[in-house]
């Protein structure tokens, strides 16, 4: 059972009647090889006339069923194991009959035979209905058919007694058979779906474990920037209170300070609220139509400014020559891509550039933001959207970020129903891609 969690219910259903007919098709082997020539005692003292003759039949089936057994260790005879579980028990039922026929046809008592036949099968093996069925009904033809080709049936209730049985017996055991093979079913099914049930939970708390961790290790962080911002106001409004008089310029200077200090204590603080309350669901999105390039601009303005402190440039690339109309909120999406400008400024080298640019691809927009700082290696990658995840903390730290800004443009995208992937080279640079449906176009 643990072998076929990965596959779909149906085929690790049929995996498992399979690894059962293996180990009954061995038994019905045994039982044939041992019991055949057992019940040679019973032809050598009921039919004695006959006992050479069934001996001889007798050995050929225990030989056929003893090579039947080998096989099924062969990979071949587990493949074919249902053929090979048929054919057995086509055999021990044609044996059978052919005493029959020895024995005068309708009266023989040897049809009691072909009773422990299909008992035996419906009881041993795990086969589709169907099949029993067949095999059941291919028993009972071996039986009957010589008997209504060949025989002059005097005693009518002799025949009808012996076939009333037969019927009677594959009846009750197709009935059987069926039932159990529901039950058999149904167990499965509860033991399968108990199974993925347990894989998944392990998965969860797998998940859940590292979320803890990541939780634990980015409140530790986000502690961490709390503190050290205030401390610093703290301690350069000290000092300036405690020191002498000084220039203005010198107030001036620690007064910028601060407030740039207080600025990036807002910014973060302002994640961490927009984050909450996104998880909570009171994050309000106003969509309506607006200019997707006229959104860009305001964003790609802000960014000149924040990039020409470090003497980089940014360049905003429009080609679709007609206005592009989206349906979403502007402020949120305004948000999503001054994230993305900032981030890429941050992580950029002294006097590099940043583009950005928008694309027409059929009834979607298509705003590439790439740089050529860093890079993100690849095995970070896949968990650079993740809440809590930070790459390279410590240079994450020396940038001001707190890891934030991706987890949040990333609700913002999906929000409106866009897409985010991101793409980099350690060394090379980074591109963020997002892609928005377009409402309309104009001009």
């Amino acid at each position: 059972m643990e072998n076929l969690k990965a596959l779909p219910l149906h085929d690790a259903f049929a995996a498992y009647l399979k690894q059962i007919n293996i180990v009954r098709a061995r038994i019905a082997c045994v039982l044939c090889f041992t019991l055949i020539p057992l019940f040679s005692l019973l032809d050598y003292f009921i039919i004695r006339q006959h006992f050479e003759t069934f001996l001889k039949i007798r050995l050929a089936c225990t030989l056929i069923s003893l090579f039947s057994f080998l096989i099924t260790f062969s990979p071949l005879g587990k493949k074919y194991i249902n053929l090979i579980g048929g054919i057995t028990a086509l055999l021990i039922g044609g044996a059978i009959s052919l005493m029959i026929r020895y024995l005068g046809g309708y009266e023989a008592p040897y049809y009691a035979g072909l009773n422990l036949v299909m008992l035996t099968i419906t009881v041993l093996f795990t086969w589709d209905i169907r099949i029993t069925a067949g095999i059941c009904m291919a028993i009972y033809g071996f039986y009957l058919i010589p008997i209504l080709l060949y025989d002059r049936i005097e005693r009518p209730g002799v025949f009808i007694n012996n076939n009333a049985f037969l019927l009677t017996t594959m009846i009750i055991a197709l009935t059987s058979a069926y039932f159990v093979a529901r039950l058999r079913y149904q167990e499965f099914e509860s033991h399968y779906h108990l199974n993925e049930s347990r894989k998944k939970l392990e998965v969860s708390n797998e998940k859940l474990e590292r979320l803890g961790k990541m939780k634990g290790q980015f409140f530790a962080d986000i502690s961490h920037e709390l503190r050290t911002p205030l401390a610093v106001i703290r301690g350069e409004a000290e000092v300036t209170l405690r020191g002498k008089d000084k220039p203005i310029q010198e107030y001036k200077k620690v007064l910028s300070y601060i407030t740039t200090l207080v600025e990036q204590l807002n910014k973060l603080v302002s994640d961490l609220l927009f984050l909450a309350r996104s998880e909570s669901g009171t994050i309000q999105i106003e969509k309506r139509e607006v200019s997707l390039q006229k959104i860009l601009d305001e964003a790609y303005r802000e960014g000149e400014i924040l990039a020409s402190r470090k003497g980089m440039k940014v360049l905003f690339k429009s080609h679709p020559g007609k206005e592009i109309m989206v349906h979403g909120d502007p402020q949120r999406l305004k948000q999503v891509f001054l994230v993305i400008i900032d981030n890429a400024i941050n992580y950029s080298k002294q006097g590099g550039k940043v583009e950005v640019v928008l694309e027409q691809e059929g009834d979607r927009a298509r705003i590439a933001i790439s740089d050529d700082g860093v890079g993100i290696p690849e095995e970070s990658l896949p968990h650079v959207f993740e809440r809590f995840y930070r790459v390279e903390k410590s240079k994450a730290m020396a940038h001001g970020g707190a890891g934030l800004g991706l987890p949040i443009a990333k609700w913002i995208v999906e929000a409106h129903d866009g897409k985010i992937t991101i793409s980099s080279v350690v060394g090379s640079g980074t591109m963020v891609t997002i892609e928005l449906s377009i409402s309309e176009m104009k001009g």
